[in-house]
């Protein structure tokens, strides 16, 4: 018996638009032992070829099923989903020549399938190995990865972060790598000892002048205020006014918008005298115009000003003029040439600085590229840990973060900026996020809802791996989009060092612990706000 027949299956039944029903031949049984290696017949996620002329048409096989007939019988039925083409032994995404009813259909070994996941080894970028080939790489387009947003998605424990160091870790030792991670729990300054840049949002200055107007106006004016016009107004002509007045040099160019020095202090004076101001005319003292209309913002002003937690923010002591932003934005971006991934620890921040902690560091960094001449030559990914945090669509509070990273996810990759969303809740993060991701990692995924949303928004070629997501072993990803050739089921490899996120050993820790806790030091820490 010649291979060919060994390793057909069945013959196609049923053609649609988008794949193949298959009528399996179970005579043989519903295993083939080639060489060395048994497969398995309609096993979920395997490969299937179809000849046709001189391409071989390649399937994933979606379901497997026994369908009961009138004449009594019930032959085994694979649907499978098609997903690219073989030609002159090169894979090719996409297939422009559908089977026919009627033609055989084999299964695919390992050495047929090399070519097609090899498409990219040249290169030398690989992340895992394949799961149902383990002798083989999963190797991935990084231009294509990395230059097009990438959603890392699975449930908690699943090894998200794991995966985002292990990937990370991989592209650290180029030169002029620039990584800007999010990081929401302190995590990954363990796996990045070297080459990391670790910052502390209490130690780190984001000045107010960095905001843009419409970042103050959801700060500062309450938009159900009967004066919240006339507020957002006033606070625009006397920023501007203040920006012109500390930067002489560039009086002629400065807008609402530019990052420039301005005195807040002043700005909120002034509101306060118009705030009171009585004017005396011929008819006697009557109120000014603005009497008593700034009252609200004049509070939710003094309120950010005086809030400790905003100290970095309202008073910064070495980011007192326009030149210093100079120094952020080298250390933001890793231009010093000191580390190439800046880690940024908003662990313990409050919901409300998150979001606007959240959108000032995106928008730097699309502002920045924006204006950059060389944007081509410095691409910059942002990492945005626990995104469903603060890129909902239903989240209360400020939206400012939202905006700023659905922009970027709509209009980044022209400028250079691309985006890691890393999420256990995918159907809390914004659609229009989500929707502009060209690569997805999904590792297990047990909520109904995160999987119904996923399904709705990566390619119909996910369809045959969909039924496994639920089972995927820790650290273990459903790899698909423009870097992959082919959706693959990969086992990433585990990072090293790892970040600092397994889980605490409850019942080991009930038995015996290593160290005991003094309530005096934790309330001290609590106190002055001090983390490990």
């Amino acid at each position: 018996m010649s291979t060919w027949d060994q390793k057909k299956i069945g013959l196609v039944v049923e053609v649609t638009s988008t794949g193949v029903a298959v009528k399996i031949d179970t005579e043989g049984g519903l295993t083939r032992k080639i060489g060395e290696k048994t497969y398995y017949v309609g096993q979920i996620g395997t490969y299937v070829l179809i000849p046709i002329g001189q391409a071989y048409v390649i399937g994933i096989v979606a379901e497997a099923r026994r369908t009961e007939l009138a004449n009594g019988e019930a032959p085994m039925m694979v649907s499978t989903t098609l997903i690219g083409t073989i030609r002159k032994g090169k894979f090719e995404p996409g297939v422009s020549v559908l089977p026919s009813i009627d033609m055989p259909v084999y299964l695919l070994e390992d050495k047929d399938i090399r070519g097609a996941f090899q498409a990219f080894q040249q290169f030398n970028f690989s992340i895992g190995s394949l799961s149902m080939f383990e002798t083989e790489r999963a190797y991935l387009n990084p231009n294509k990865f990395f230059g097009k947003h990438i959603a890392v998605l699975g449930s908690s424990g699943a090894g998200k972060s794991h995966t985002v160091a292990s990937i990370l870790q991989k592209v650290v030792s180029l030169p002029e790598t620039h990584v800007v991670i999010l990081d929401l729990h302190n995590e990954y300054r363990q796996a990045f000892p070297d080459t990391g840049q670790y910052c502390e949002i209490s130690s780190l200055e984001l000045p107010y002048w960095l905001l843009n107007f419409d970042e103050m106006r959801e700060m500062f004016v309450d938009p159900n205020d009967e004066n919240a016009s006339i507020q957002m107004s006033l606070l625009q002509d006397l920023v501007i006014l203040s920006k012109k007045d500390k930067n002489p040099r560039l009086t002629e160019v400065i807008t609402l918008d530019s990052p420039v020095h301005f005195d807040l202090a002043a700005i909120r004076g002034r509101l306060q005298f118009l705030d009171g101001e009585k004017v005396t005319s011929s008819a006697g003292v009557r109120e000014g115009p603005f009497y008593g209309k700034l009252t609200r913002l004049i509070a939710r002003l003094d309120t950010k000003m005086n809030d400790s937690r905003y100290a970095f923010m309202f008073k910064p002591k070495l980011m007192a003029d326009t030149e210093s932003a100079v120094s952020l934005l080298m250390m933001l971006f890793g231009l010093s040439g000191k580390s190439r991934v800046t880690l940024m620890d908003l662990s313990g921040v409050p919901s409300d600085i998150l979001k606007t902690i959240v959108a000032l560091l995106a928008r730097l960094a699309f502002d920045f590229n924006f204006w950059n001449p060389n944007r081509s030559e410095l691409p910059i990914l942002l990492v945005f840990e626990e995104a469903h945090n603060y890129l909902s669509v239903n989240a209360e509070g400020s939206t400012a973060a939202r905006k700023t990273v659905e922009r970027i996810a709509k209009e980044g990759r022209k400028y250079g900026v691309s985006c890691m969303l890393v999420s256990q809740r995918p159907a809390e993060i914004s659609e229009t996020i989500l929707s502009q991701c060209s690569n997805f990692i999904l590792l297990r995924l047990l909520n109904p809802t995160d999987q119904a949303y996923i399904r709705r928004l990566v390619p119909e070629s996910f369809s045959g791996l969909e039924s496994s997501i639920s089972l995927l072993r820790q650290g273990e990803a459903i790899i698909l989009g423009d870097s992959i050739p082919m959706p693959q089921r990969v086992q990433i490899d585990p990072p090293s060092p790892p970040p600092l996120s397994s889980d605490v050993l409850f019942f080991d820790k009930w038995k015996k612990s290593d160290v005991k806790t003094d309530p005096h030091e934790v309330l001290e820490r609590w106190w002055n706000q001090q983390r490990n």
